[in-house]
């Protein structure tokens, strides 16, 4: 993972914004790594080496407190009502090909010494989990089992944001939520298998930095790109952007400005096409990776340029 995002690190010209950053914890191959957080430093990462990427960002942190993320292979039940029959956790490529569940633990007065919200924090926490695999991605999902660890059941899924940047086997997969407690990375099975056609952008296309950049796509129920069959409308898809962040090395998810709908895809009836307008104003220059998931077809991305 770490040879791949450095190399487009070295494109990398500069940071889309500025964050405060916490410490960062290597664990080696061991279980549990530690970052302490202040109201100046927001951000912590958490590098358990085969064992994935953890980035937990705060938006607003009120008191100075530590957090210990430990990796547990003992994977918590799923909640039937929230993941379909079929869903299974993401076995990672060189840790023996385990799952991978991250327990959090602290020393401030939530469950398991969490932070409690609006007394050490303010606003939404943001995860972003970087790993390697070799399993096929068909619907990934950012699994959340609220409350304490020993009880956790998996009854959420948090994803709003996922990457497969820059080969297939190196996804990044990112998720809000209001409190800390278990995640892990999940893939569901598909609703249906269509085939995915990309219109555009283009792979390497440039653009120009506060350019919208049309993201749009093609399904149709079967057969090869290009498709002279019927297409079909996705309401399900959507669109993530990411990069790398050259002072960390982490693929990032910068925020899609101006979107009333978020992420999602919109369905132009006379041309057959799901479409989204990406906005780049505000972006630095640089390479980007967009991807396309839904429920539908197993994630699709392409790279591009700002300048």
């Amino acid at each position: 993972m770490c040879k791949h995002m450095f190399a487009l690190l070295a494109l990398t010209i500069s940071l889309f914004g500025t964050q405060c950053w916490a410490s960062t914890c290597f664990s080696g191959e061991g279980v549990s790594c530690m970052n302490t957080f202040t109201p100046t430093d927001t951000t912590g990462t958490y590098e358990f080496g085969n064992d994935g990427r953890l980035v937990v960002q705060f938006d607003t942190v009120l008191t100075t407190f530590s957090l210990t993320a430990t990796v547990n292979h003992v994977i918590d039940a799923l909640d039937p009502n929230v993941f379909p029959p079929g869903t299974v956790c993401v076995r990672y490529q060189f840790n023996g090909s385990q799952c991978d569940e991250y327990d959090f633990t602290g020393n401030a007065g939530g469950p398991n010494g969490v932070p409690v919200k609006n007394v050490n924090y303010k606003g939404l926490i943001t995860l972003t989990l970087s790993y390697l695999t070799n399993q096929t991605a068909h619907n990934p999902a950012f699994g959340h089992a609220p409350g304490d660890n020993a009880t956790a059941v998996y009854s959420e899924d948090i994803l709003t944001s996922y990457s497969n940047f820059p080969l297939s086997e190196d996804p990044t997969m990112g998720g809000k939520l209001p409190g800390l407690s278990s995640v892990a990375a999940f893939d569901e099975p598909l609703t249906e298998s269509d085939s995915f056609c990309f219109v555009s952008p283009t792979e390497g296309q440039t653009f120009t930095v506060g350019q919208d950049i049309e993201v749009a796509f093609r399904l149709f129920a079967s057969g090869p790109c290009p498709n002279s069959g019927t297409p079909i409308r996705d309401k399900t898809a959507r669109a993530s952007l990411s990069t790398v962040d050259p002072t960390t090395g982490n693929v990032v998810f910068p925020p899609l400005p101006n979107k009333e709908e978020g992420n999602k895809f919109h369905w132009d009836n006379k041309d057959g096409l799901n479409e989204f307008d990406l906005s780049t104003e505000g972006l630095a220059p640089g390479p980007y990776t967009i991807t396309v998931f839904g429920s539908k077809f197993s994630p699709h991305s392409v790279d591009v340029i700002l300048q």
